[in-house]
């Protein structure tokens, strides 16, 4: 289980709120503690709905399995390729991130360059195996929860020997620029920070513990990571002052570093950045194969390719190295902005489903009538989720939408032009020559 726990950290990144806190500051106009408690229970909620599916389907395939089994073959593909976009991009976004961070210390390596100095040894660690990755991923989480511990205590410091007070309430609060919409945009940007606590169930085949255990890693990621979070966010709220004083979000929290520790810190801060991204991206890059393995198993998407397990390494070969090219072509291509949102987007739709899965699994067909554990709980975290899927960016949406019309039409054509189609059709023929 400590396995899974640090597979999750190191997926969803303890150091995820430094990167990402310009921009959620200003989004939810100074309110970004508020923005990350949302989205906690958002994910909290949706979390214990997770535990409960995987003790009841522990095989790999997440979110698709879920749904194909608790719902309908056909709902489970949708939830799968809603899940998919998720999984597809993190490691694009991820391989972006540490790109750009890397190229800013060394600028004479283009980010391209980078890209695939980060993306070929992390293919190379998953195809080799999950005992490799989780060793590797142990090392990276740890530097990474030094990295928050030396900010924090870098900043208490700081503000407790300085003008400012620990204790300030208007970090948490601001009634001169609250506004509910305005923490709901910054909440819809945070579960980009906590995608991740999902793939731990990819794994389900791969670990030697039950369904329950892995349902309590992920309840314990999550709790894990909002401590984080909510301290690092809660201090740089404090060291900024009005939000309105960023004026570039994507440098405001170095600019955060070098008030408080000069550059020493803002150089290792920015080199645990860099390894963040990249132990998300090897988390990502797993989970994506293993959620591909799930939907070839059931011949969903061409059963060949996607449910091949190279027979020495015992990993899905295939789809790792499709995530990887998939990984470096979209982060040398793409735009970070509108890869975030589609990351939250596919998300955040997966998860209703799980939730939906909850409902229809242990409420209505196995009978068990405790209405909290498995009604209210997973409609609140259902209803959390597609509120605020909602306030994604009007762009985010509509490719979102577009992604999952297109799935709607593969599907339907890998129908009509199945081996079952195409006997039933014959039969049709032989009666009407007949």
């Amino acid at each position: 289980m400590r396995d899974l726990v640090i597979f999750g950290l190191g997926f969803m990144a303890p150091v995820a709120a430094m990167s990402m806190f310009g921009i959620i500051t200003l989004v939810s106009q100074g309110h970004s503690v508020l923005s990350y408690v949302l989205g906690f229970v958002a994910m909290l909620f949706t979390a214990y709905s997770f535990g409960k599916m995987v003790e009841a389907y522990p095989v790999a395939g997440s979110t698709y399995t879920y749904a194909h089994q608790a719902l309908h073959p056909k709902i489970g593909f949708i939830a799968g390729w809603g899940m998919l976009l998720d999984y597809l991009l993190i490691p694009m976004l991820t391989f972006l991130i540490s790109a750009s961070f890397a190229n800013a210390l060394v600028p004479s390596i283009p980010v391209w360059g980078w890209v695939l100095i980060f993306a070929i040894p992390i293919t190379i660690v998953n195809i080799i195996g999950i005992d490799i990755a989780a060793k590797l991923n142990t090392v990276l989480v740890l530097l990474m929860i030094i990295a928050v511990i030396a900010f924090v205590s870098s900043a208490s410091h700081y503000i407790l020997t300085g003008d400012l007070t620990l204790i300030n309430y208007k970090a948490i609060y601001d009634g001169d620029s609250f506004s509910i919409g305005a923490v709901i945009g910054g909440a819809a940007i945070v579960i980009v920070a906590y995608l991740g606590f999902d793939a731990i169930t990819t794994l389900a085949e791969e670990t030697n513990v039950g369904g329950n255990k892995i349902g309590l890693a992920i309840l314990f990621t999550c709790v894990i990571q909002t401590v984080f979070y909510v301290s690092v966010t809660y201090l740089a709220v404090i060291l900024v002052g009005n939000y309105l004083a960023i004026d570039n979000p994507d440098t405001a929290f170095f600019n955060v570093l070098e008030t408080i520790g000069g550059g020493f810190l803002q150089t290792y801060i920015t080199l645990t950045i860099i390894a963040s991204g990249i132990a998300s991206a090897l988390a990502s890059q797993s989970a994506a194969s293993r959620l591909l393995l799930g939907m070839g198993r059931d011949n969903v998407i061409p059963q060949k390719f996607f449910s091949y397990i190279h027979p020495k390494y015992k990993t899905p070969i295939n789809n790792i190295l499709l995530m990887s090219i998939i990984g470096i072509m979209g982060a040398v291509s793409l735009n970070m902005q509108i890869v975030s949102d589609l990351v939250a987007f596919g998300g955040l739709l997966g998860f209703a489903f799980v939730n939906i899965c909850v409902i229809n699994h242990y409420y209505f067909k196995n009978k068990q009538k405790n209405i909290v554990k498995y009604l209210v709980i997973p409609l609140i975290g259902m209803s959390v989720c597609l509120y605020i899927l909602w306030g994604l960016s009007t762009a985010g949406k509509i490719v979102g939408f577009t992604w999952m019309g297109i799935g709607v039409c593969y599907f339907a054509i890998r129908s009509m032009y199945s081996k079952e189609s195409q006997k039933l059709l014959t039969e049709i023929k032989g009666q009407n020559i007949s």
